[in-house]
């Protein structure tokens, strides 16, 4: 049997592992905290709330293993905001990113797999970096702890269904090679009252990132004096305006 001391310990990692990490399992909709999964495909890390480090793994599409009960499709107008309630607290450094996929011919929200090049980014954060120079408190991300996060779907999109992907990049351990991790959802979206937007550049997951990605392995613990030192990884930021 194990000693009382060892149940402690094991109790103990446990809950710090636990603590450390965090999902994103509610969708957030004028006002409305829908229950746990419902709209959002419940992840495969729904309970241990592991990172994902494999770049190369399709786990990476929408942080799901493949096996999930569909969640339903929740019906916004483009120009709407979507939020996720995160479970804990965003406690790490690193950017925050949105990606958009629409689904294909005779395919639906519920049905895409979000397979192939078919994700647009909508969104991404960079840290605000002060002219202190002091570790660490040179990096502000804009989401350390927050408890949630929101995105305005792009007022001209063109109506249909659609995945909505979350993604959070731990960095705090990112430079040591391959330690960059990641969480994420995806909530099934169908969105009308669409525009006439022309979406692009297209990226896949996998794919999307490299782990040599200036963004991906980098100290984040070292000085820095200028914002434009660190670089999003992914494409390009596709905005209505473009």
């Amino acid at each position: 049997m194990l000693s009382f001391l060892a149940l402690t310990v094991a109790f103990a990692t446990i809950i710090s592992t636990t603590t450390a990490h965090y999902t994103f399992p509610n969708l957030l909709y004028k006002g409305t905290q829908y229950p746990d999964y419902t709209y959002i495909r419940r992840t495969w890390n729904y309970q241990n709330y592991y990172p994902l480090f494999d770049l190369t793994s399709p786990v990476l599409q929408c942080f799901t293993n493949g096996s999930f009960p569909n969640p339903g499709t929740l019906t916004v107008s483009a120009g709407d905001t979507v939020g996720f309630k995160v479970s804990g607290r965003i406690i790490h450094e690193g950017p925050l990113l949105f990606y958009m996929a629409k689904a294909g011919f005779r395919q639906t929200a519920a049905s895409m797999t979000g397979a192939g090049a078919v994700w647009v980014k909508i969104n991404e954060t960079k840290p605000v970096i002060t002219n202190v120079p002091e570790e660490l408190e040179l990096y502000k991300w804009p989401y350390y702890n927050a408890a949630e996060v929101h995105i305005q779907i792009p007022p001209c999109l063109s109506t249909g269904d659609y995945l909505l992907r979350v993604e959070h990049i731990a960095l705090h351990i990112a430079f040591e090679e391959g330690q960059h991790e990641f969480f994420g959802a995806c909530a099934q979206l169908k969105v009308v009252n669409g525009g006439n937007g022309v979406p692009g550049p297209y990226t896949s997951f996998p794919g999307a990132y490299s782990s040599n990605d200036p963004g991906l392995f980098l100290d984040i613990h070292r000085n820095w004096t200028l914002p434009e030192e660190y670089e999003v990884p992914g494409p390009p930021v596709w905005s209505c305006g473009l």
